[in-house]
């Protein structure tokens, strides 16, 4: 069955992020004064790995994390696509779960507890989505080729607004190559997710196009190049975090408030047998 192989480390699994980094980033959240897209975006992405770091332990007591997954945080603006992982792994694309252990910028006092910092907020300059596409690819196809047994590739793109270095036929020409590349476990999987203006309703997951707003062109064409969500995942998806998904559901949430965004990480990163 695809979409099957457990994640362990000798079966490892990789997670890319690609975070839209441009100008319109730093717009505020709806319903949140005084925090910008990009500052939300941030702390949620700094979350979710420490989610995920925190099931490569067998045990809360282990002191290091196993090496259970491959991420790449990348950021999007202007003409550039860059890694955002700083420290000494700084210009380096994709990065161990052990590694990033090691490679905390800092930590941040949130509600009396310290919180790891990988990724600092940023925005500036025009949304290259299509180059952020690419460059995904070319990670994703170098790892799949040293891990064909794994689980393949996830890229969970988050984004506000258009590409502005390809028109929507580009969008899906290199979103359809992203999804092309695979292991023998399965074809990458491309999760979509689209932040909300705050006047927007959200759509988490649809598994029909008619679900989408009325008119949103920006929505269909994410809900286009987003993958299905497969069978396992979408089991797991609703053991962990209390949510049905459809037979054929995108992996797509669109006009995403802070809480949809935290799901959709959640979700995407829902790999199969991740509890050792």
């Amino acid at each position: 069955m695809p979409y099957s192989q457990s994640i362990d480390r000798t079966t490892p699994g990789c997670v890319i992020f690609l975070l839209d980094q441009s100008d319109s980033m730093n717009l505020p959240v709806g319903g949140r004064p005084g925090v910008s897209r990009a500052e939300l975006l941030a702390d949620i992405v700094n979350d979710t790995i420490a989610m995920i770091m925190r099931r490569c332990r067998k045990v809360h007591t282990e002191p290091t994390p196993r090496a259970y997954y491959d991420l790449a945080v990348i950021g999007y603006y202007g003409q550039e696509v860059r890694s955002l992982l700083g420290g000494p792994l700084a210009g380096q694309w994709l990065a161990s779960i052990p590694e990033l252990f090691g490679s905390i910028l800092r930590h941040e006092d949130r509600d009396g507890r310290p919180k790891p910092v990988w990724v600092e907020p940023f925005a500036t300059g025009p949304t290259p989505m299509c180059a952020a596409f690419n460059q995904a690819g070319r990670l994703a196809n170098g790892w799949a080729a040293g891990h064909q047994r794994s689980h393949p590739p996830i890229v969970i793109n988050i984004t506000d607004g258009m590409a502005t270095d390809g028109d929507s036929e580009a969008v899906r020409t290199w979103a359809g190559r992203l999804r092309s590349l695979h292991t023998r476990d399965g074809n990458l999987l491309l999760f979509n997710v689209s932040l909300s203006d705050g006047m927007s309703v959200s759509v988490r997951f649809p598994a029909s196009s008619t679900e989408l707003p009325v008119g949103d062109e920006f929505a269909r064409l994410l809900f286009d190049t987003s993958s299905e969500v497969p069978a396992e995942m979408r089991k797991r998806a609703e053991y962990t975090n209390d949510i049905t998904l459809a037979a054929g559901a995108r992996g797509f949430v669109a006009n995403a408030a802070p809480d949809d965004l935290v799901l959709a990480l959640r979700v995407g990163t829902s790999l199969t047998d991740d509890r050792r």
